[in-house]
């Protein structure tokens, strides 16, 4: 037999174990940590941040709302094991991964402790509230109204929501203005379906107590003196605004909404048919100021000030003017980040911008892994519930794989160009340019494309080509004309560069347009439960971190996560927050059986979105076959009987044969509810459990809610 020869610290180890079974079980082992130690070291880092990010995710689907002692011992304790375990490589890794695991999770349980703030009652009632408005988003004919409350009659200064969200008619009032006025408000809502998207979660973490709709035409008044944090931040909402409107008075009619979202971040003036447009030919992230729009303002801002300082002989030969170029890049990031309204999508841009220039002030590589991971980190530790947004995962996402294709890309041209350098010519630079462009919008779609069917169950099939054709014109025109406009708005000489930023625009709504109007330019995709999305996300994670070994595993995660997908089957029956019932008709898959056309749209929409539909015929199931009566409805629903009744006197009868029993307009009493051996749902379950879904297989019943048990035990449930 040979002799097995192990080198290196393994070596040490199994030097200390005496007994022959422990050395036989640590040679095993040591083979597979091997491997894995060899992996960390590539990108320590970065694997370090997936466990930030797994912990942050075990928080948000932990049963109950933990205590913040108990996960900052455990996190004490796993700092202290690592010093215990330091000569032991493959321990060691383990014990820091869990470390930056339950440090994650730490921060998320201290980051939710820290942003509590009054929440109005679940019942809606009037209330009168004066406060200054941050900002007013379209919503069909009317607006939406955030307003930071400084005061609410009738109502003690500790159960005041910091800020609240009003429907109301457009009168004419402008972000900046202080208001008086009486709504109708309760707390923020439940998820309109079951996995469908919190707004009550996000609502929490920005502050907001009450959603309502106003009862009286808002006065203007007359605050008292706010804190000096938020007058500032008054005077900065009012230069936004006022900016937003010089441009689009300025502005060519038809893009004037368009180009004050994109340098202003007021996004309350674009035409639905656009972005609607936009959306469907998959160029929707030109809406989001995101890294995109940083990266071509900052970068644009780095190359003019590079070339600036170059043309300043004494200066360029005696200094890097790059890292004073890096500095005015900073400035400009900054500056756009404050008038573009610093949102979460905007500080992650600023985030990874201000990286890269600080990169180039180091002397280090300005774009890799470790920069993008670094930006991540930042934005994770400042704002922990970002993680489960769309937007956190599609700009991530898009950022990680660029970096991943190009570091890929560069160093194969470099090794097979190695002899052709200084043989292009300007031909071959603009087909290099559009290749380049082309690869960015491929991998880029690509990479967002998935999260983006996870989260929004459609996919823009053209994206690609719209892109292709868009982008050049929006990198090389809409933005820097824009960036032009800005600058020259001082002087008044900003109507020209506004043309030109138009006329660019114009050009790329006609792409959105064209593309979107094509059959087969957006599919859609039945919802993913958070399963999918948990291993889909940790397979793209492996796919653009690890070696050749890791992103095989990666692919074959992905893969698996995509037949999980597959195999999704969707609700037979929704139940609405307020009894109303929709069902998918036996016969016709696109049919949505309904008690009366009208009502609970945006929750039919969700609904029929979720099954993977553009849309639906509804049609009453008091028409149909059911045997329907001025008491109720008896449905028979893939074998099931399903029984809708409209008093609570025919509660014990339909009790008697029925699989459930939905009792619509009241509540059931105690001896009916007590009796009744089959699942009943009256209007007592549905204020406390919310909207439910209805599956059927096998002949077995289950019952799914929005508000489950556990989504009550947390601070926004």
């Amino acid at each position: 037999m040979g002799e097995l020869i192990i080198k290196g610290p393994e070596k040490k180890e199994i030097n200390r174990i005496n007994t022959p079974q422990m050395r036989s079980f640590f040679v095993k082992f040591s083979g597979v940590s091997g491997v894995f130690v060899r992996g960390m070291s590539r990108a320590r880092f970065e694997w370090c941040l997936v466990a930030f990010g797994v912990g942050i995710a075990a928080y948000f689907g932990w049963p109950v709302e933990p205590n913040l002692l108990l996960p900052m011992v455990v996190t004490l304790v796993f700092y202290g094991l690592l010093f215990v375990v330091r000569t032991r490589p493959a321990t060691h890794e383990l014990v820091l991964l869990a470390l930056f695991l339950s440090t994650g999770f730490t921060r998320a349980v201290h980051h939710t402790s820290s942003a509590e703030a009054p929440i109005l009652p679940e019942f809606r009632r009037a209330y009168t509230f004066t406060g200054w408005i941050e900002d007013i988003q379209s919503s069909g004919k009317l607006q939406h109204f955030y307003v930071r409350v400084q005061s609410a009659e009738r109502l003690k200064p500790e159960l005041t929501p910091k800020r609240v969200r009003v429907r109301i008619k457009p009168y004419g009032f402008k972000p900046g203005d202080s208001v008086r006025f009486k709504t109708l408000m309760a707390a923020p809502p439940d998820p309109a379906i079951v996995g469908g998207y919190d707004s009550a979660r996000a609502s929490y973490y920005r502050g907001i107590g009450g959603y309502g709709f106003a009862i009286s035409k808002p006065q203007t008044v007359k605050l008292e003196k706010l804190p000096l944090g938020q007058r500032a931040k008054r005077k900065l909402v009012k230069f936004r605004y006022a900016l937003s409107r010089r441009i689009q008075a300025r502005a060519p009619p038809r893009t004037a909404g368009l180009q004050a979202a994109l340098l202003t971040g007021d996004r309350s003036n674009i035409p639905p048919e656009q972005s609607t447009a936009l959306r469907h030919a998959g160029l929707a992230h030109l809406l989001a100021i995101s890294g995109l729009h940083m990266g071509l303002l900052a970068g644009g801002a780095y190359f003019l000030a590079s070339l600036f300082f170059a043309s300043i002989g004494p200066l360029a030969r005696r200094y890097d003017m790059r890292k004073w170029a890096a500095i005015v890049g900073i400035i400009i990031a900054s500056t756009y980040l404050l008038i573009s309204g610093a949102s979460v999508s905007t500080q992650r841009a600023f985030i990874m911008a201000v990286i890269v220039f600080i990169a180039v002030i180091l002397d280090r590589r300005a774009v890799s892994m470790r920069s993008v991971a670094l930006a991540a980190a930042i934005t994770l530790v400042l704002h922990p519930e970002s993680l489960l947004s769309a937007g956190f995962q599609m700009s991530f996402s898009a950022t990680a794989a660029l970096v991943a294709v190009y570091r890929t890309w560069a160093d194969r041209r470099e090794f097979t160009n190695f002899s052709k350098q200084g043989k292009g010519n300007v031909f071959s630079r603009i087909w290099n340019g559009f290749i380049g462009i082309s690869v960015t919008s491929f991998v880029a779609g690509a990479a967002t494309g998935g999260f983006a069917a996870l989260h929004f169950h459609r996919f823009a099939r053209l994206g690609f080509i719209a892109n292709v054709l868009a982008m050049p014109i929006f990198t090389m025109v809409v933005m820097p004309a824009g960036f032009l406009a800005v600058v020259l708005i001082p002087l008044g000489l900003d109507k020209a560069p506004l043309w030109v930023m138009g006329m660019g625009l114009d050009y790329v709504i006609n792409i959105a347009t064209w593309v979107s109007s094509m059959k087969w330019a957006l599919v859609y995709i039945k919802s993913a439960n958070a399963v999918v999305i948990s291993l889909f996300s940790l397979g793209f994670i492996c796919l653009c971190l690890g070696p050749k070994f890791v992103r095989i595993v990666g692919a074959v995660i992905m893969l698996l996560s995509c037949f999980m997908w597959a195999g999704i089957e969707r609700p037979d029956m929704r139940i609405s927050a307020e009894a109303r019932i929709a069902f998918w008709d036996p016969d016709e898959v696109d049919v949505l059986r309904v008690d009366r056309k009208r009502g609970d749209g945006f929750g039919r929409d969700r609904f029929v979105e979720q099954a993977g539909l553009k849309t639906a015929e509804k049609r009453s199931y008091v028409d149909g076959e059911n045997l329907c009566d001025m008491l109720g409805c008896r449905i028979n629903l893939k074998g099931q009987i399903i029984s809708i009744v409209l008093e609570p006197e025919g509660v014990a009868e339909a009790c008697t044969d029925s699989d459930l029993v939905i009792l619509t307009l009241r509540e059931a009493g105690p001896r009916a509810r007590r009796a009744c051996k089959a699942t009943l749902v009256d209007q007592t379950i549905l204020t406390k459990t919310g909207a439910q879904d209805v599956y059927i297989n096998d002949g077995e019943l289950e019952v799914r809610t929005a508000n489950p048990k556990k989504r009550r035990a947390r601070p926004w449930g």
